[in-house]
């Protein structure tokens, strides 16, 4: 089989690209040439090619094509001689984005669009939600991500595949914390600092293993249950924030200071949603029964391929430190002072007024 894939040099597309590869499939990538490559990664070199076909160590056969996506258009002619049977997406962001992936996918059987669990918005409830669940996105991204969806959908029709994952991990993410998907946390960890955690860290998430995504995306390009589907690509474990920090922790051999911060404060100081400030609790039970993948990463071992393969930064000891790395350790430092001099407040507030 041919597969088109499209970003296929990141940290999530990548491992699709590897495992095509290792199935025997002919892979392009469509790549601007700024990263690794995954037959380079080992070998340190960057993907600068154009169109070169090239070994890439697998029975499975590589070929490149530098572009940018904005651009792809331009370059028809080249993706038509390939004639992929199948097209992957990863770095598709609106309904103008899946219309152009209509126009380079008019001769594959397989067209899927890597879109987000985003889409279904910020109050899903506390039982894990399904496809059928109908969407709500409450951000820009989740927004276009659901406009992508529904354009390749009324383009292409059968032919696609949706595929929403949710928070990835694994070699080449970061983990997750007040400010997003930074490496402030496990910086933190680290160093023996306190990590701050909306609401305690008792909202629930529902992680995922970037190698389970990969695996079923590679299961849907040949399968006719996939025809128009959208599935979830989410891990088999819903979990709390807080046994999340605590796994990292754990990974570390460090024991976690968490400090709870209300996420209303967090909400209303910053004007929007804080980063995993309400309950995502997902299923990915039809993705299980119709494209016949077992999610295999565990917490414990998503956490220990993400946090192995991200540089060690040495708070208080390195000098080059990445800018949002530091400004992300003073806000902390700075919220850690206020929520211990509260607790402290409150503890003599409790003890000079307990009604027992």
């Amino acid at each position: 089989m041919k597969v088109l894939v499209i970003g296929g040099t990141g940290a999530f597309a990548s491992r699709v690209t590897a495992a095509c590869l290792a199935s025997g499939d002919d892979v392009m990538v469509v790549s601007r040439g700024q990263r690794a490559t995954p037959a380079d990664q080992q070998a340190g070199q960057r993907a600068d090619r154009t169109s070169d076909r090239t070994d890439a160590g697998g029975p499975g056969t590589l070929s490149w094509l530098q572009a940018d996506r904005a651009t792809l258009a331009s370059h028809q002619r080249e993706i038509e001689a390939f004639a992929p049977d199948a097209v992957v997406d990863a770095i598709c962001f609106d309904a103008a984005g899946a219309d152009l992936l209509a126009q380079v996918s008019a001769s594959a059987r397989r067209v899927v669009l890597i879109s987000t669990v985003d889409v279904y918005g910020e109050e899903v409830g506390a039982a894990p939600v399904t496809e059928e669940r109908e969407p709500a996105p409450v951000t820009p991204y989740a927004r276009g991500k659901l406009a992508a969806e529904h354009a390749l959908l009324d383009a292409v029709g059968s032919r696609a595949t949706i595929v929403r994952p949710s928070h990835m991990l694994g070699r080449g993410f970061r983990t997750a914390g007040l400010w997003g998907r930074t490496e402030h946390v496990v910086a933190r960890l680290r160093a023996g600092r306190p990590v701050a955690v909306l609401d305690g860290g008792r909202g629930v998430i529902t992680p995922v293993w970037a190698g389970d995504v990969a695996a079923w995306v590679q299961a849907s390009l040949t399968a006719p249950r996939a025809d128009g589907e959208v599935f979830n690509a989410v891990g088999g474990e819903i979990t709390t924030m807080r046994r999340y920090l605590e796994a990292i922790a754990a990974h570390l051999g460090v024991t976690p200071r968490l400090l709870p911060v209300p996420s209303t404060v967090v909400r209303d100081a910053l004007g929007t949603a804080a980063q995993f400030a309400f309950h995502r609790p997902y299923s990915c039970a039809k993705a299980v029964r119709l494209l016949g993948h077992e999610p295999a990463g565990t917490l414990a071992s998503m956490v220990a391929e993400t946090v192995d393969a991200m540089p060690v930064r040495r708070l208080g000891v390195d000098t080059d430190l990445p800018p949002e790395l530091l400004a992300a350790d003073a806000a902390e430092d700075a919220i850690a002072e206020v929520v211990d001099r509260q607790a402290r407040e409150l503890a003599v507030v409790l003890a000079a007024n307990d009604p027992r």
